[in-house]
């Protein structure tokens, strides 16, 4: 009985992952795989929170209908909730390793994913993994130019400040 819960929990996941890369960017999901590889995270919440750093708030959020897909539809993630997800990618990475996203795409491409995807399985599953990858280096350039221009709007709230102390002092 439990490993048939096992198994439909490994599918749910493997449908929930799959449709990420499918329908939407993925940004989400490359994200994590990037974090739980180089930071050891598996824990959901310390993942989300990781992920928010990593790629800000709008990447952890998307949903099938987010501007951010590439490929809009009416199929929407939990309504942009990321926990599902990210529970998803944790058990994922238990269940099948350090090349969770390769081996759960394969299979997700294979069984579970559009027609279009069963043709060629492990092609397919790199394919949706290397578009992602694009959009998570999009997303990373795009938070970088957000954090360098907070950067910038602070320097310049203190140049102004401090050269108002200074015109202050110059006129008493």
């Amino acid at each position: 009985m439990n490993t048939i819960k096992t198994i439909e929990a490994i599918r749910e996941h493997l449908v929930l992952l799959g449709k990420e890369l499918e329908f939407a960017s993925g940004i989400r999901a490359l994200a994590a795989e990037k974090i739980m590889s180089e930071q050891g995270i598996t824990d959901p919440d310390d993942l989300f929170q990781a992920c928010e750093e990593l790629v800000g708030s709008p990447a952890v959020f998307e949903s099938y209908d987010d501007p951010l897909s590439t490929k809009p539809s009416d199929l929407v993630l939990g309504q942009g909730c990321p926990f599902p997800s990210l529970e998803a990618y944790v058990a994922l990475r238990a269940h099948y390793g350090n090349d969770w996203l390769l081996h759960a795409l394969t299979d997700y491409a294979g069984g579970f994913g559009s027609v279009a995807l069963r043709s060629d399985p492990a092609q397919q599953a790199e394919d949706l993994i290397g578009h992602a990858r694009e959009n998570l280096h999009d997303a990373l350039l795009f938070k970088l130019g957000q954090d360098f221009g907070k950067s910038i709007e602070h320097l310049s709230s203190r140049f102004q400040s401090a050269l108002s102390l200074f015109k202050r002092a110059s006129a008493a």
